[in-house]
């Protein structure tokens, strides 16, 4: 029977995923799939050992337990003989300067980290992620909107997210996790387990442990291995479409370029610009030549009518906005601030008759808890946003709303929309508050929803 060593040097072997030079920086958390990584890595049959250097990122979210982390994974790597690199960064801070949601800040620290070390010590940077992880990818940028390249998963290798210079490989990718425990179990591989990885405030976390045991206990265990079929089948129609937006030459004008080839010509670009090329971004520059996008506080892009995405003065007025917020309703009460406004919510008991009591009130609206769910992303209205208004049977684009309530168009970028998990938007502002989302008889439980700004 083959061993998990033997598999994953044949991997290695057939994917090429390392060159014959240089070094290979293994991201280490301390947890038992990189523990596991590093331990593969320096089998003596792969003839890396001599190449490989240990690196951790510390995100400061867990005090003490963080410290400990760090200190446990560079003793993992003195017991090896192994180079050690470290750094930190405050993840939170990070989330609260740029509007973004703590598993994108941290994201970026991790990444801009072992960019700039892999770039210092010329070297590629090797990842534990395996096909569970896979899987929870899949739903992650399912619910994010994405397309068949978001949705065929991580590859093999692949450029950094933060510098198209810096090579990222996953070794384990067509591992299952279970095979992986069993390799830390038998070869007694210690590891750390990290609190947060059961917070289900994360997006991630809930995936992994509300969706995934869901489907699998109403669909049996084989769900997964039709999820990977579906990703593959993704990423070869991802592939096909992608060499033909790699040898667009400018002819056809782009507005003439199917639609598929015009979102892979777009997200090629953004790739090479190091932004992400999530969906709404995509369309917005795909739409509409000229219109200027801030994707990031003081950065600003668009596409000019030859099709190429540049940057846009910074003086320049955002047509639309692309920050965003996740913001989690768990708990009591709770507040946050985005796009000007201090947004306040409180959980109440009761149903209907509490609502009537509440009465109505300027500045708040009340939802149906249950209905409204756990999590929320606050964020600017972009194009192709749908509305259901109270009352009506179907939705509406929320740019003729705007037109109807004669809300001038300078003051339509800046009104803050809310959306359900579910993608469903349930209140902009001047608008009040989307149809599935009210008050009724069968309500249980109320959300009261404030802002001020």
């Amino acid at each position: 029977m083959q061993t998990l060593a033997d598999k994953v040097g044949d991997i290695i072997r057939a994917q090429k995923l390392f060159p014959e030079t240089g070094g290979i920086i293994v991201a280490v958390s301390g947890g038992i799939d990189s523990m596991a990584l590093l331990h593969l890595l320096a089998t003596p049959p792969l003839g890396l050992r001599e190449r490989l250097v240990v690196a951790h990122f510390d995100h400061q979210l867990r005090g003490a337990e963080s410290d400990a982390d760090a200190a446990f994974v560079g003793q993992a790597a003195k017991r090896l003989g192994l180079p050690f690199e470290f750094d930190r960064g405050d993840m939170r801070k990070l989330a609260t300067e740029t509007g973004e949601g703590i598993e994108a800040s941290a994201r970026q620290l991790r990444h801009d980290f072992y960019a700039g070390l892999a770039k210092r010590l010329g070297a590629v940077v090797a990842l534990a992620h395996h096909a569970d992880d896979q899987v929870e990818t899949f739903f992650l940028r399912l619910l994010r909107g994405a397309g068949d390249r978001g949705l065929a998963g991580m590859q093999p290798s692949a450029p950094s997210p933060v510098d198209t210079g810096v090579t990222l490989v996953r070794p384990l990718l067509s591992v299952r996790r279970a095979e992986i425990v069993v390799f830390a179990m038998r070869e007694e591989i210690e590891f750390r387990e990290d609190a947060t990885n059961t917070d289900t405030r994360f997006l991630r976390n809930r995936i992994r442990h509300e969706l995934l045991p869901q489907l699998a206990g109403k669909f049996g265990t084989s769900t997964s291995r039709q999820i990977l079929k579906a990703m593959q089948l993704a990423g070869d129609s991802a592939d096909c479409i992608d060499n033909l937006a790699a040898d667009w030459p400018g002819e056809p004008p782009f507005e003439n370029l199917p639609v598929a080839v015009q979102r892979q010509v777009v997200q090629r670009q953004l790739f090479t610009l190091c932004v992400e090329p999530t969906f709404d971004l995509v369309e917005v520059l795909r739409l509409e030549a000229g219109r200027i996008i801030e994707v990031a506080p003081g950065k600003r892009l668009q596409r000019n009518v030859d099709g190429q995405v540049e940057a846009a003065a910074s003086a320049a007025e955002s047509e639309f906005s692309l920050a965003k917020r996740e913001v989690s309703l768990a708990g009591q009460t709770g507040e946050t601030e985005f796009g000007g406004l201090k947004i306040r919510w409180e959980r109440l008991a009761g149903g209907l008759a509490k609502w009537r009591e509440l009465g109505q009130a300027e500045s708040r609206e009340v939802f149906d808890a249950e209905v409204l769910g756990q999590v929320i992303t606050l964020r600017h209205w972009l194009p192709g946003d749908r509305f259901q208004s109270i009352g009506q049977a179907g939705t509406a684009k929320l740019q003729d709303l705007f037109v109807n309530q004669k809300i001038p168009k300078t003051e339509r970028r800046q009104l803050v929309t809310a959306e359900a998990a579910d993608g469903r938007l349930f209140w902009v502002q001047q608008l009040r508050i989307a149809d599935p989302f009210k008050v009724t008889e069968s309500t249980t439980g109320l959300l009261l929803f404030s802002w001020r700004g």
